[in-house]
């Protein structure tokens, strides 16, 4: 593209003007911009014009076509990179973090843009949480999180919260605060898993019971959907986490005793109860590690639609499981750098990054 600036001939020549105008032309750059499915594309574009950058801030319309990433580590630095599934490619960026290797710091989740790290914790060092969006570069640092953890969510206004599945205590914050606030469950609650869907916060209590949540300064307040469930009405599998999809709320169990499988539920508010299901409108399900990542539309390069893609345990390892027909693929990120197959390595960076929902 040609420079926008205007030279005094151009101010006064018509020919010239067009001549120095970005090509294509800026209304049309938006338009372009969403269908693009590459981060490099997107970048590359952004920078060959200084009219181009600004109208092209990272934002969900002009990301709206870019795929899942996954944040991979290279060996035998441990630095990160992005990892797309379907181009088989590395993007490789820089991290303020960098001289923080790990374990010393280690990156837990992406959302609403930001890549959410902390610093590992011991006993004079209580971990800090940093909150680094991923194309802006704006940093959001919190305060020392007091107690231990192994769960975070963000909400849509970025509070973070956190908890450790099995625990009736959870501690929330807001960028700003000084201190993190720590609510407690009255006995015998306690929280196995919390996510937010639509700007509600839901917790799976007890096991499989799914209640709304308010937080306060102590207490955790916890209001209850539908009745305890019972044997009859128990869903199938294990390891249960919430989840969501198009602004349901959903129940999600995975089972590797001897095979791969996964279960979806969503909850019917008119019922109060899990009902099975095996669509999700071509939409597919993400889990990290540790819990839900995202759901994302249909449609996109590359993705399979009515599937969960689940973090593997292993380095640079996804699963690919088909609602319809219960299959499973097992994925590896092959790349330079890569680590071994096989290995368990717990400095993993199993975090899945949607440029779309930035």
């Amino acid at each position: 593209a040609a420079t926008p600036s205007a030279s005094p001939t151009s101010s006064s020549n018509p020919e010239a003007a067009i001549l120095h105008s970005p090509s294509p032309p800026l209304d049309l750059i938006p338009d372009i911009t969403s269908r693009l499915t590459s981060l490099e594309d997107f970048f590359a574009l952004r920078a060959s014009c200084r009219a181009y950058r600004a109208v092209l801030p990272p934002s969900r319309g002009a990301l709206a076509c870019q795929s899942p990433l996954l944040l991979v580590a290279l060996f035998p630095s441990f630095s990160e990179a992005l990892f797309h599934l379907s181009l088989r490619r590395l993007h490789r960026f820089r991290l303020p973090w960098g001289h923080h290797l790990p374990p010393s710091r280690r990156t837990l989740h992406y959302a609403h843009g930001y890549l959410v790290t902390a610093t590992t914790a011991s006993s004079h060092y209580p971990p800090r949480l940093l909150l680094l969006h991923l194309f802006s570069g704006e940093q959001l640092r919190l305060p020392k999180v007091p107690a231990p953890f192994t769960r975070v969510i963000i909400s849509d206004n970025l509070a973070a919260v956190l908890f450790l599945p099995g625990r009736p205590n959870v501690q929330h914050c807001h960028p700003g605060d000084a201190l993190w606030r720590v609510a407690t469950a009255d006995a015998p609650h306690v929280v196995d898993d919390m996510l937010f869907v639509d700007g509600t916060l839901y917790a799976l209590v007890n096991g499989l019971r799914i209640a709304t949540v308010e937080l306060s300064d102590s207490l955790l307040e916890l209001s209850f959907l539908g009745e305890e469930v019972d044997d009859d009405s128990k869903p199938a599998g294990g390891q249960f986490m919430l989840g969501e999809c198009g602004g349901d709320v959903l129940l999600i169990s995975q089972d590797h005793t001897e095979m791969m499988l996964y279960h979806v539920y969503r909850w019917v508010f008119e019922v109060g109860k899990w009902v099975s299901i095996t669509s999700l409108g071509g939409r597919t399900l993400f889990l990290g590690f540790f819990g839900f990542a995202a759901c994302i539309g249909p449609d996109y390069p590359g993705i399979r639609g009515d599937c969960l893609y689940a973090a593997g345990p292993r380095l640079g390892e996804w699963h690919e499981y088909s609602l319809a027909d219960g299959t499973c693929d097992v994925r590896y990120a092959d790349y330079p750098g890569a680590p071994p197959l096989n290995n368990n390595s717990p400095i993993r960076p199993p975090v899945w990054v949607f440029p779309s929902l930035c």
